[in-house]
Formats: C-alpha cells, sequence, structure tokens
C-alpha cells in the first residue's frame, strides 16, 4: 500500500526501503533457522553445504584459540589436554546451546558462500581457460596482479574435493571479530563450568585480542575482486560484455564487484539487491549499472538456468525481470538503489525497523 500523500519519488523511496528489508529478512531468516526454512528458498543441499561451512568455520577459530591458549593452561593438565585435543569440539555444541548463532549476517555471508560455490560448479570453464588466466597475462601490471591474487584467494574457497571450504581468513572484519569473541567466550565457559577455574578472562582476552588483530579484511576474496574491478573500469574495459562473460563463467565474485562498481555500490550492498527474495534485485541492479538491454537479457538467462539467483520468482523468472527493467530508466534505478549507498549501519537499522514495522499488507 502506498503512504498517505506519496509522489513517484515517495513510491521509489517505499520501493527501496521494502527491497532492502526483504533482502535483510531473508537472510535473517535464514539464520534463525540455520539455513533451512521454506522461505528461504534454499534446497537441501543448499542448507547442508552452509550447515557444513558454519562448523568448518566455528572449528577454524576455536582451533586458532586453543592453540594461543593450550600453552597458557599447562599448569592445569586437564585443560591442557583438553585445549590440545582439537578432533574433540568444545566450542561449537556450547554455542549452538546457546542459539548465538543465529546472526543476520552470518546467515548473510554463509548464503552468500552457497550461491558462490553453486553457480562455480554450474558454469565453470575449463582449467587455465578463464578469463582471470587471460588478465593474469594483461598487459597491464596491476590488472595482472589483481587477477593472480584473486586466482590464489579462489583456491581457498574449496577443499581438495572442490567442495566450498570457509575459514576465518575469508570474513569480512566484523563478523570475523564477533565470531571470534563467541567462540573465545564459549571456552572460557568451558573452563570456568566444567574444571571450575575462575581467573581466566586475562589470558582468554589475549588469545582473542591476538587473533582479531592478525584478521586482514583487505586479503578476503572479495576485497581483490573489488580493486580488480575498480581498476577495470577506471581502464574503461567494465561493461555488460564484460559481465557477460564473468558470469558465464561462474564468477559470481567478480559479476558482483564489476556490477557494485558500475551502479556506484559496495560489494555487500550489490549481494543484497540482487538476493531480494522476490526476484527483482537483478534487474533494478543491471539498470542501475548501466548495462544495455541485451546484456542484461544474457545476464539474467544466465542467472535463472539453473534456478534463480537465491530468488523466488514463480514462473519464466527471465521474462518477469525483464519487463521490470524495461520499466525502469536508469535514474529510476539508482533512485531505488539510494538506500544501498547509505552507510551499511544506517541502511541496516532501516531494514530492520521496516521488517519490523510494516503493516501485514505491505510484506505481504
Amino acid at each position: 500500500m502506498a503512504e498517505a500523500g506519496s509522489n513517484g519519488r515517495g513510491k521509489q523511496s517505499d520501493a527501496a526501503r521494502l527491497l532492502l528489508a526483504a533482502a535483510r529478512e531473508r537472510f535473517a531468516v535464514a539464520a534463525t533457522d540455520l539455513l533451512l526454512p521454506d522461505g528461504a528458498r534454499l534446497s537441501e543441499w543448499q542448507r547442508l553445504t552452509a550447515a557444513a561451512l558454519l562448523t568448518r568455520l566455528i572449528h577454524s577459530i576455536e582451533d586458532d584459540l586453543r592453540a594461543r591458549l593450550a600453552g597458557k593452561f599447562e599448569a592445569y593438565p586437564a585443560v591442557h589436554a583438553a585445549f590440545s585435543s582439537v578432533r574433540v569440539p568444545i566450542a561449537l555444541p556450547i554455542l549452538e546451546r546457546a542459539q548465538v548463532l543465529r546472526d543476520s549476517d552470518l546467515g548473510n555471508v554463509l548464503v552468500r558462500r552457497v550461491e558462490e560455490h553453486r553457480f562455480w560448479k554450474a558454469h565453470a570453464p575449463a582449467e587455465g581457460e578463464d578469463l582471470l588466466f587471460e588478465l593474469v597475462r594483461d598487459a597491464d601490471e596491476e590488472i595482472a596482479a589483481g587477477a593472480m591474487e584473486l586466482v590464489i584467494a579462489r583456491s581457498r574457497r574449496f577443499d581438495r574435493f572442490q567442495e566450498p571450504d570457509m575459514g576465518q581468513v575469508e570474513l569480512p572484519a566484523e563478523l570475523q571479530h564477533k565470531l571470534v569473541w563467541l567462540v573465545a567466550a564459549a571456552l572460557r565457559h568451558y573452563v570456568v563450568q566444567q574444571h571450575g577455574l575462575a581467573a581466566v578472562d586475562g589470558l582468554i582476552e589475549e588469545a582473542g585480542s591476538a587473533l582479531v588483530a592478525s584478521h586482514d579484511e583487505g586479503t578476503i576474496l572479495e576485497a581483490h575482486a573489488m580493486r580488480l574491478a575498480y581498476r577495470l573500469e577506471l581502464l574503461g574495459r567494465l561493461d555488460g560484455a564484460l559481465l557477460v562473460r564473468i558470469l558465464s563463467e561462474g564468477m559470481l565474485p567478480l559479476f558482483l564487484a564489476g556490477a557494485a562498481t558500475l551502479a556506484g555500490l559496495d560489494y555487500a550492498a550489490a549481494w543484497e539487491v540482487i538476493a531480494d527474495p522476490r526476484g527483482r534485485g537483478p534487474a533494478i541492479l543491471l539498470r542501475a549499472a548501466g548495462v544495455e538491454r541485451e546484456e542484461a537479457a544474457a545476464i539474467l538467462l544466465l542467472a535463472n538456468s539453473r534456478g534463480a539467483l537465491v530468488s523466488g520468482i514463480e514462473g519464466d523468472a527471465t521474462i518477469a525481470q525483464l519487463e521490470l527493467y524495461d520499466s525502469l530508466d536508469r535514474t529510476s534505478a539508482e533512485e531505488v538503489l539510494r538506500l544501498w549507498r547509505a552507510a551499511p549501519g544506517y541502511r541496516a537499522a532501516v531494514a530492520r525497523v521496516s521488517t519490523r514495522a510494516r503493516p501485514a499488507a505491505e510484506a505481504a
């Protein structure tokens, strides 16, 4: 329902608010039910993959903290032995019982990684024949170096069986910090409750602080993808045709970085827009990025070829999205995405208020 007294610009602003709320709500719901519910529109494989990624992620942080702490508890043999035995998880069962992993930011990252892997499996070309390996040999030194960094970062995302892997090194800084402190708190709970030690806060905080300080967000794959996209755009080489090729080769992170760069968004904002559960986001993003219709159609076909990118459109998604694309000019699309150019904290607050406060008629 339109708000009383709204004009055309007001309706666009309201559309932006609802689109933002829908994207955030999807990740909050997904996180609440460990990425399972029908409303989150994830398959059983996606849910299981996300759950496995979450387990690996928590174990990665826990193993690091336990390695840092084991030597500090040598005077307490039982604690030292427990921390040294990495085969027995300590933190994850505690965190699951406390239900503190039901976090929308965490759900956002996990869903994105699942979709990234799904798209890579569906479209990846033969090894050594993709765009990145061409760019590694590019005449521009910055592009060549950026492409090599992206190749290396991408290799960290797969285990030896080519299944998705996830460690703390690939997390946004704020989320990595949050998870480090949650795992640290779980280890504290274990030491205090199971071994009766009280004066442990200083030791655990010191280990957690060192782990937090060692994290460099600039080394994650998304950061490398954004730097490469910026360089390509600066040289006038980033356009709709290149986005088509990037997506056709299954490189969802570089596609998101390229679309974000052309639309004036950050990486996380571009992901939220394209992950709109109603399926409107991709068309709006492509229009705001200035992608021509023929190329936009090719991108939407690719995005929907193995199931729409985390959207729940019923019927022919591409036709519906192209109709939306045609109904907007670039200025109108940019207006819809105005909220995604705001500070992330403000964006999150608007989404949270909109999700909780909107009437049932709007949410339908």
